[in-house]
């Protein structure tokens, strides 16, 4: 299924350009972060910031520079508002019954990682990495854990993984205390390049 979404790069991307993480560039690229063309649809969207290297600009184009990581193209991919995948309720974009079929064990209380099929289990596990990363409560379950382990369960919704990436990047940069940075190795390698 990672093929169908055309995300197979994300399991077997080993930092191809680079072994070295440029932690304190990173750290500065995020801090300065800008968003540009936040208006226009998802592939014209730029992250741009300043790092001692000059400035970078995390885009679709730069991300696919690193790794063909959305194999589809860009027409093959469905494109939620950043609000609606990152809502932590179910909205409009969700596929029908999307909740229940990930977490079939819920009890109607907080959604938990045990609560979810042994398959969803796995594949939030590798999200929780690769796709959608964070540190924190990684125990719980949001719903954007669901978009994306239905997503590769069951092929909808398409997701674009730079897409999210963007998305994530940006909430990052929103959240109160910035207490995590995702994607520190792709960053690294947008930097060296």
């Amino acid at each position: 299924m990672f093929e169908r979404q055309g995300w197979e790069r994300v399991l077997d991307w080993c930092e191809d350009n680079t072994s070295r993480i440029y932690l304190a560039e990173v750290c500065e690229w995020l801090a300065t972060l800008k968003f540009r063309n936040r208006n226009d649809t998802p592939d014209q969207w730029r992250l741009v910031a300043t790092t001692s290297r000059g400035e970078m600009t995390m885009s679709f184009e730069t991300i696919n520079c690193i790794a063909r990581f959305d194999s589809l193209g860009v027409q093959a991919y469905a494109y939620p508002a950043i609000e609606h995948f990152l809502d932590n309720h179910a909205n409009s974009f969700d596929p029908d019954k999307m909740i229940e079929a990930i977490l079939p064990y819920n009890d109607g209380g907080a959604a938990a990682r045990n609560q979810i099929t042994v398959e969803g289990r796995i594949l939030q596990g590798i999200s929780l990495e690769n796709v959608l990363v964070r540190f924190d409560d990684r125990g719980g379950v949001r719903a954007s854990d669901y978009r994306v382990v239905h997503s590769l369960l069951y092929g909808t919704p398409t997701l674009s993984w730079r897409h999210i990436i963007m998305m994530n990047t940006w909430f990052t940069r929103e959240s109160f205390q910035r207490r995590m940075i995702p994607y520190v190795c792709l960053i690294s390698a947008m930097i060296l390049q």
